[in-house]
């Protein structure tokens, strides 16, 4: 019979007397595998897959960057000019692309949707290098005002539109009510530059309001993306970047305080997501290593138990292979099994991740995830090399052996081997250490999520309703046809008796990461100051406020007198108040638009309540709110407080804006406590995967502990008759027993606190709401450890108290 068959059927016997080690080895190994190909997954997913591009790591974002107090660095868009002046003056990128977002509504048949579009330079498609399916991409002719009205569209609206018709280069696509030829179907997969989860429908030429071409104040909202150049560095194109700086405010004084940087397009759709990312790779890594050294100490441990057993193979002329190839087969076996547990759980795991709600870019990426065969091929390798490294280590146990001391000898009979005992101990602190340093993380981190949670946003986010609505050019290309569309649409709401109030605002306090304007503001003295600052711009409706339930503090709230015409006036938040006019009322106040220079004087006639219109991260915003008829606006947002269900103030808000106008769409409904809970998501998420590893780690712990402790037992069983044959009795033999692991877990327990310690600063760094700001959550983790481990050895030290003392002497 085959030699290698033989081992096999050897080392199932000896799985078979070992049933509950051999199930607790098998399922602490398939979680941690589990773990690990789960994170493998997605860190392949999201650094390694390719973004449908080609070289896609030398794409890059250009942003703009201003210091914001209280903030740090803040990413802006740039401005036209400064574009222009980019192309021109580096040269660390092969090529450079202007983009705008675009939103569009289109008509279809009866219906009006809404569309993700972006304006693009003809420039876009050098940088992305990709090429349509169908047809041809712009070209510098279709941009600009007075082009033909061209565009290309997604692979996803090919097939939904145009049921994937081959012959749909020529057609027409109605958006924004004016006719448009489609050029090309781009590729299924591409999507770019997109912050949903779907990604772009529709790519138009690039086109810019009148004011927009030359103006740089005021006019900040172009994208730009880049392609490094072969052989440029980030560094050297960041270096270049520095250069450029000064380059710009020479040009334009405007641009004083600016910087530009690079940013690489991988973490732009990462979000700032790229530390939980790690963090889950970094965390499967622990556990897998805390599961291999829980299957390490009971291969010793059987080692020592076998060492008769080996000691007769090698006297009758088995070879030192043969015997590691023994070791060998037990191990593989093993984390074979336990593998394929694992890629089952994974398989269950991983549909699930994009329950988890995470910002859209990283939602998206979420949805790509999956086990396919590297991610197979990669647990395989795991399963090989940690199956031939600690399949080695109780094989180079038998080097040691002693092998005629141990053929005389009478069988151990469960006596203990040193070697094995000591790793047996080291694995109970090793297991005590790391489950204190994840279960402290895991707290720290909830405690951090629970304060983000509990913060006050400033608004009534209940039974408010949000969609948003783009004005389509021509139809309502001047601010007077908006100003008439709203008043409108703000009659029609009003007849709806579903709701309460109505209002509009251009951005959301939540869900949206527009900053708004730069300002300069009225001195204590009379004079404005110098250098302008950054307010949260909000141009709303007069019933926006009071359907948000943003309280007036002092003065007054807009009303239907602030219209076009009338006297230029504001309300702004206490925060704004309180940093600008401190110790002073804010009421009478001037602040002016930084650009153009033009801009009118606004007085402030109202202060309100404070909203983090920043996140509940954040700390309160310095908002301004103004009337949205006294300045010009392009989209906006209706939010609706209804009486009843959000059906019912959904379906308000719908026949409102159809009895409205029919080319106008509402599209991103949501709401607004939905959106509040989407602001918490990214803590939320690590919370979540901090919680996972936690509970992973538990069960690892608490199944090791038992495992060891049996092992300890079965190996200390002579020594244990001996105490008992001496007057030991049962209690004090349990006592012995959980001392032992308490003085061990209590050595692994402070090794974890103090790494701990070390992590939390670490992870407080990178990771978003990561509070550390109490010592408690330490103490607690530990106790906690301590308790599992007692317990996990309880079982153990409870069959020491029955041992057979009488028979284990008679033996020995």
């Amino acid at each position: 019979m085959n030699s290698a068959y033989l081992d096999v059927l050897t080392a199932l016997r000896f799985f078979a007397r070992h049933k509950v080690t051999t199930a607790v080895i098998i399922l602490t190994m398939a979680l941690a595998l589990a773990a690990n190909t789960i994170a493998f997954s997605v860190l392949h997913a999201f650094l390694f897959g390719n973004l449908a591009l080609p070289d896609p790591d030398r794409v890059v974002l250009i942003p703009t960057t201003k210091n914001i107090p209280g903030q740090g660095q803040v990413d802006f868009s740039d401005a036209y000019p400064n574009y222009l002046r980019l192309r021109s003056a580096t040269h660390s990128f092969s090529a450079l692309s202007a983009t705008l977002q675009a939103d569009v509504n289109w008509a279809d048949k009866a219906d009006t949707h809404r569309l993700e579009g972006s304006r693009v330079t003809a420039s876009f498609f050098d940088v992305m290098q990709v090429h349509p399916v169908i047809g041809r991409l712009f070209t510098a002719k279709d941009e600009g005002p007075h082009a033909a009205p061209v565009a290309l569209i997604s692979h996803q609206i090919w097939r939904s539109a145009f049921n994937g018709d081959p012959h749909v280069i020529g057609a027409s696509l109605r958006l924004n009510g004016v006719p448009h030829t489609v050029l090309g179907v781009m590729p299924p997969n591409f999507a770019l530059p997109g912050g949903s989860d779907a990604g772009i429908d529709v790519w138009l030429p690039f086109d810019l309001p009148e004011e927009m071409w030359t103006n740089v104040a005021g006019a900040r909202q172009i994208s730009t993306y880049a392609r490094r150049a072969p052989g440029v560095t980030l560094s050297a194109a960041d270096a270049e970047l520095k250069t450029f700086a000064t380059h710009a405010i020479e040009a334009d004084p405007v641009n004083k305080e600016w910087s530009w940087r690079v940013r690489p397009l991988r973490e732009v759709l990462l979000d700032g997501s790229g530390g939980v990312v790690l963090f889950v790779q970094f965390g499967a890594v622990v556990l897998l290593l805390l599961a291999i050294c829980n299957l390490a100490s009971v291969l010793i441990a059987w080692a020592a138990e076998r060492e008769r057993e080996t000691a007769v193979r090698l006297a009758l002329g088995a070879t030192a292979w043969r015997i590691i190839r023994q070791f060998l087969i037990q191990s593989i076996l093993l984390l074979s099994t336990a593998g394929i547990l694992a890629v089952w759980i994974a398989s269950l795991v991983i549909p699930s991740l994009k329950y988890l709600n995470p910002n859209a870019s990283l939602a998206a990426l979420l949805r790509h995830v999956e086990i396919d065969w590297t991610t197979i091929g990669f647990s395989a390798l795991v399963v090989v090399i940690t199956g031939i490294v600690v399949g080695l280590l109780p094989a180079l146990q038998t080097r040691s052996l002693a092998l005629e001391e141990t053929l005389r000898s009478p069988a151990r009979g469960g006596s203990a081997n040193p070697k094995a005992v000591r790793w047996q101990k080291a694995m109970v602190t090793f297991q005590a250490a790391i489950s204190v340093l994840i279960l402290v993380c895991a707290a720290l981190a909830g405690i951090g999520l629970r304060k983000v949670s509990d913060v006050k946003l400033g608004f009534d986010a209940t039974n408010r309703v949000g969609f948003r609505i783009e004005f389509p050019e021509p139809a309502f290309a001047q601010h007077e046809q908006r100003v008439k569309f709203v008043r409108a649409l703000e009659a029609n709401l009003a007849k709806e008796p579903a709701l309460v109030s109505y209002g509009l605002t251009t951005t959301l306090p939540v869900g949206d990461g527009q900053w708004g304007g730069t300002f300069v503001v009225q001195l204590a003295t009379g004079e404005f100051a110098g250098d302008p600052v950054i307010f949260h711009y909000r141009r709303v409706s007069p019933g926006y406020l009071r359907t948000m339930g943003v309280p007036l503090l002092e003065g007054r709230m807009m009303t239907e007198r602030d219209r076009i015409g009338s006297l230029p006036v504001a309300v702004v938040s206490k925060a704004a108040a309180e940093k600008y006019w401190p110790g002073q009322s804010a009421l009478g106040r001037k602040v002016r638009r930084s650009s153009p220079a033009n801009s009118p004087v606004t007085e402030i006639v109202g202060v309100v309540g404070n909203v983090h219109d920043a996140g509940a991260a954040l700390a309160p915003a310095e908002t301004i709110y103004v009337p949205f008829e006294q300045v010009s606006l392009r989209h906006a947002w209706i939010v609706l407080n209804g009486r009843g269900s959000t059906a019912d103030t959904v379906a308000a808000g719908r026949r409102a804006l159809r009895l409205t106008s029919s080319e106008v769409a509402a599209f991103g409904v949501a709401k607004l406590d939905a959106l509040s809970w989407q602001d918490i998501a990214l803590p939320r998420l690590q919370m979540v995967l901090f919680a996972v590893f936690a509970l992973i780690a538990v069960a690892i712990t608490g199944l090791g502990t038992y495992g060891v402790m049996s092992q300890l037992v079965a190996i200390r069983q002579k020594e244990i008759a001996i105490r008992t044959a001496l007057g030991a009795t049962p209690h004090s033999v349990l006592r012995l027993v959980l001392f032992q692991n308490a003085r061990l877990a209590t050595t692994g327990m402070i090794a974890g606190l103090g790494a701990a310690w070390f992590m939390t600063r670490w992870l407080q760094a990178q990771l978003t709401t990561f509070e550390v700001s109490t010592l408690w959550p330490f103490a607690i983790v530990a106790l906690g450890v301590l308790a599992l481990t007692q317990i996990a050895s309880f079982l153990p030290a409870r069959h020491a108290m029955k041992l057979d003392v009488q028979s284990l002497l008679s033996n020995g």
